[in-house]
C-alpha cells in the first residue's frame, strides 16, 4: 500500500483521490500546507504503486482507506476527498467508524449522472468507456467538449493517459453502487464542500442533496475553477482545507455559504 507523507505536524490530513487519480493528486495543495500539518496521500488499490487486490470488492477498497487512517497518529484528522473519492471516504467512515474530526469534499457528486452511468451498462458500457477514455482521440474530443467546465489550459482527461483502464472501470461501477448519498445521514463529523464555480451541472445540483444529508454542511464556491479545483484554484482550496472555515475566521473565506 503506497502512502506518501508530506510534513510532520500534529494536524493530520488524509487524502482520498478520485476516479483516475493517485497519491500525486494532492501535491499542489501541500505547497500551501502550514507547519503544524501533515498530509497523507495514498494510491487506492490498483492505482499508482498500490497493486490491485487479488479479489476485487468494494469492501477491500474501504478496508484500504480505513487501514491508512488507523495508522495516522493524531487526535486531529481531516479526511480530504477529491471528486469520486467523496463516496469512498464517507462510506469508509460509515462502515468502519474512524476517529476523523472533519471531512472536506472537493467538487463531489451526490449521485451518478447518466453520462457516467452509461459506462457501466454491460458490454456496451465498457466499449463506450474505452472509446471515450481509453484512446487518445476519444480523450481529445471529450476534453474539448468539456471546455466550459474547465480553464483553457486544463485537460480534464489527462489522468486517463496513465491509468489502468480495467481498474478505472471497476471503480466507476463501485461509484454507481454508492450513489445513495442518504446512507451517510447520521455521520458524526463536520463536513465542508468546496466546488468550482464552473463545474458540472450535476455537481451544482448535488449541493441541495448534500445540504439535506448534512444540515450543518459548509459549502465554499471557488472562483474561476471548474471540476479540477486542486489545479485551478489551489490557493483558495488550500485556505479552506488547512485553515478550517468553521473557525473564528470563517468570514475571511470568500464563497462560504450555509
Amino acid at each position: 500500500m503506497k502512502v506518501e507523507r508530506t510534513g510532520d505536524g500534529s494536524r493530520a490530513f488524509v487524502g482520498v483521490h478520485g476516479w483516475a487519480g493517485n497519491s500525486r493528486t494532492f501535491r499542489r495543495l501541500c505547497a500551501y500546507m502550514p507547519p503544524d500539518a501533515s498530509f497523507y496521500a495514498t494510491d487506492l488499490p490498483g492505482y499508482g504503486e498500490t497493486p490491485p487486490p487479488k479479489d476485487w470488492s468494494l469492501d477491500r477498497v474501504l478496508e484500504h482507506i480505513a487501514e491508512m487512517v488507523r495508522e495516522v497518529v493524531s487526535d486531529d484528522i481531516t479526511l480530504v476527498c477529491n471528486c469520486g473519492g467523496a463516496q469512498f471516504g464517507l462510506e469508509t467512515l460509515r462502515v468502519h467508524g474512524l476517529p476523523v474530526r472533519r471531512v472536506v469534499l472537493i467538487d463531489p457528486f451526490a449521485y451518478c449522472p447518466w453520462y457516467f452511468r452509461v459506462f457501466t451498462l454491460g458490454t456496451f458500457g465498457r466499449n463506450a468507456y474505452y472509446t471515450t477514455f481509453g484512446n487518445p482521440l476519444g480523450r481529445f474530443f471529450t476534453n474539448n467538449a468539456l471546455r466550459r467546465r474547465r480553464r483553457k489550459e486544463t485537460n480534464l482527461t489527462a489522468a486517463f493517459t496513465r491509468v489502468n483502464h480495467e481498474v478505472a472501470h471497476r471503480y466507476l461501477c463501485f461509484m454507481v453502487s454508492l450513489e445513495d448519498t442518504f446512507r451517510f445521514r447520521g455521520l458524526d463529523v463536520a463536513i465542508d464542500i468546496a466546488h468550482g464555480d464552473r463545474t458540472f451541472k450535476a455537481v451544482r445540483s448535488s449541493l441541495a442533496i448534500w445540504r439535506e444529508v448534512f444540515p450543518d454542511v459548509r459549502i465554499c464556491e471557488l472562483e474561476g475553477a471548474g471540476h479540477e479545483p486542486i489545479r485551478e484554484a489551489t490557493e483558495q482550496l488550500a485556505k479552506i482545507i488547512f485553515e478550517d472555515p468553521r473557525g473564528d475566521n470563517a468570514s475571511n473565506h470568500p464563497g462560504v455559504t450555509q
